[in-house]
This record gives C-alpha cells, sequence and structure tokens, in this order.
C-alpha cells in the first residue's frame, strides 16, 4: 500500500505542476482590471444626439482569445464604455445579431430600444444577451438599424463591435446603403474582437463609408484611459468653457450655498488633474436689477469661487476673476427658467 502512494506521488506532482501553470498563464492573459476614468459632463460640448451600439453574438464570438472569449470581450467593450460616457440628452440603442437558439430565433434583435439613454437600462439589457451562437449577419443588423433610426433627428454616432469572422460582402453593401441613407449626420466606429485578417479589414471598410468614422481593436480600450479617449472621439468634443449651474449662492448674495460644495469640489479635481491649465472664472447674472449692480454682483461672485479654489490648494496664479453680468445671456430673460439659466459660473480655460 506505501509503495502504491509512492508511486503515484511523483504524477501528481507532475499533474498539480502542469496544472498550476496553465492556471498562472491563464490569469496572465486576462485583460487588466478596467477602472472608470470618469469625465466631467461640463468639460465637453456633446457632438452626437443617437448612439447605438451592435453587437456580434455570433457563433465564432464563441471561441477563446488570449484567455477569455471574444464574446466576454466584445460585451465588456459595450459595458465599459456604458460605465464611461457622462450622463447626457441622447437617444441610445443596442442592437445585437447572431445568437444561439436558447436565445432567440431572431437573427437581430433591439436589446435596447432607440430612446433616452439610461445607464442602468444598457447595462440591464446587455447582461440579458447569453453566451454566443449562430450565424453571422451583421448585414440584418445594419438594415434593421436604419429603421430604428428613421425618425430620429440630429447626428448619430454607431460603435459596432465584433470579430468580423465568416462575414461576406452583403455586410459591406448594406453598410454603404446606411451610410448613403444617413450620410454627414452618422459617424461609424467599429471595435475588432479577435485578430482574424479578414475581419480586421472588413471592420476597416465599414468604418470608412461615413468618412468621420474610426476602426480600432477591444485592446486599445482596455484600460479607463483608454476608453475615456474613445468615448471622447465618438461623443464629444471640448467645451470653449465649462458651465456649472449647480454653484448656487444666497439670494442677491455673493455668499456660497452649502449645495455648491459637491461641484466645487469637482471642479478642484479637474483642476488638479490637469495642473497646466489655467482658467477665467466668469461670473454671470440674470437681468433682475441694475446693470450696474449685476456686474457688481457677478463680479464677486467669481471672486469669491476664485477664493475657495485658492483655499483648496490651487495655485492663484492659475486663476483670474471676471464678472460679466447680464451681458451674456444664454438663455431668454422672459422666463424665471431662462433666468435660471443665466445665473451661472463658467470657467475658460486660458492655454
Amino acid at each position: 500500500m506505501e509503495t502504491r502512494k509512492l508511486f503515484w506521488l511523483p504524477a501528481m506532482l507532475a499533474l498539480l505542476l502542469t496544472v498550476g501553470g496553465c492556471a498562472g498563464q491563464y490569469a496572465a492573459q486576462q485583460p487588466p482590471p478596467f477602472q472608470v476614468q470618469p469625465l466631467v459632463k461640463e468639460m465637453w460640448t456633446q457632438k452626437a444626439d443617437n448612439l447605438v451600439f451592435i453587437l456580434d453574438a455570433s457563433s465564432s464570438m464563441s471561441e477563446p482569445y488570449y484567455g477569455p472569449e471574444k464574446f466576454t470581450i466584445g460585451r465588456a467593450v459595450v459595458a465599459n464604455f456604458n460605465q464611461t460616457m457622462p450622463d447626457l440628452p441622447i437617444k441610445v440603442a443596442l442592437r445585437s445579431f447572431g445568437h444561439s437558439l436558447t436565445y432567440s430565433y431572431e437573427s437581430t434583435l433591439p436589446v435596447y430600444r432607440l430612446g433616452n439613454y439610461s445607464r442602468e437600462g444598457v447595462a440591464f439589457s446587455l447582461a440579458q444577451i447569453v453566451p454566443a451562437g449562430g450565424p453571422s449577419p451583421m448585414e440584418k443588423s445594419f438594415i434593421a438599424a436604419a429603421d430604428d433610426l428613421k425618425e430620429t433627428q440630429g447626428r448619430i454616432a454607431m460603435v459596432v463591435v465584433s470579430d468580423g469572422k465568416d462575414m461576406d460582402r452583403a455586410v459591406l453593401k448594406s453598410a454603404r446603403a446606411l451610410g448613403k441613407q444617413y450620410g454627414q449626420r452618422l459617424c461609424i466606429y467599429t471595435v475588432l474582437v479577435g485578430d482574424d485578417a479578414g475581419g480586421r479589414q472588413l471592420l476597416a471598410d465599414i468604418s470608412a463609408v461615413s468618412g468621420c468614422g474610426k476602426a480600432i481593436a477591444a485592446a486599445d480600450v482596455e484600460t479607463g484611459v483608454k476608453m475615456a479617449d474613445f468615448v471622447v472621439d465618438v461623443l464629444l468634443e471640448k467645451a470653449e468653457s465649462w458651465i456649472f449651474r449647480d454653484i448656487n449662492f444666497e439670494s442677491d448674495k455673493a455668499d456660497l450655498m452649502a449645495s455648491s460644495y459637491p461641484t466645487l469640489e469637482t471642479i478642484v479635481k479637474i483642476l488638479n488633474d490637469n495642473p497646466d491649465i489655467a482658467v477665467e472664472i466668469q461670473g454671470h447674472t440674470d437681468s433682475t436689477a441694475s446693470e450696474a449692480h449685476n456686474m457688481d454682483l457677478s463680479q464677486r461672485r467669481a471672486r469669491t469661487v476664485m477664493e475657495y479654489l485658492i483655499d483648496k490648494g490651487i495655485a492663484a496664479s492659475r486663476l483670474t476673476a471676471a464678472g460679466y453680468g447680464e451681458s451674456r445671456p444664454i438663455d431668454s430673460n422672459a422666463t424665471e427658467a431662462g433666468k435660471a439659466s443665466n445665473r451661472r459660473v463658467e470657467l475658460k480655460p486660458q492655454r
């Protein structure tokens, strides 16, 4: 009996070493942990009014790619984009194609129907798509997306996540038809999952249809910083000034209200994260009271914000304060809502 134990011991050790080596190799092949890089919406202006995700759930996406299956990577791309984008007044849709029959017999499905953006809604809908399995009818998703978008207004950003594998030229034909239908309103961005050469070329050709799109690989957006850059490419552009409407003062005074402090702390973080940027702090009022009174009030309010930032460690050399009173309205002063919009603090970067 002792002899049998000794006989099996070397074999068991060899098996454990083999399994341990494979596990270590698998762990090394996992994508790095994703940490969201927040985008402060006040720093940006929105350049798309509609956003459509198209996710490949076909059988080739069930293949492993350096450890995890490609479908897991593809879903992570959409999930991380959703986590990173700021809350915007934008219409969003999520459409998948090529499903396992255990999920649906439909070749393409509007998993999140085009409607007002909800971060939680997109995340919930994405989680419902079961593991990949089925043919690759991407062309049907483009045809269906064209119909989804027919009532929309404004600019459209489309993000296609796929390995591009086992697809024929009908895909490119339908993408070109989509581009022709929506013209300069549409920008198509593709994200390649895997390394199939034909798929890489197909996705590059699809992104070129709109003239304003971009073709990248999933590895290009695996970190929070890289994904934030991609979200900016797709949805945003630098704002000339940052408008903060949640900096509130006591009525007709330059005394900050407690509700202002979270926004002011956000500004402190922005300035700490961007040490090369100096800003002009601008105070603006509505048209209530005299022009001279409003000019003085706005100057004092801007100065209050500047002093707060200096107290929090922002160098005074990076800050100037200016009051513009009622001279630069961004809304009508004929309504209370318009007046509320005009009472604001702006930060204008001085590069």
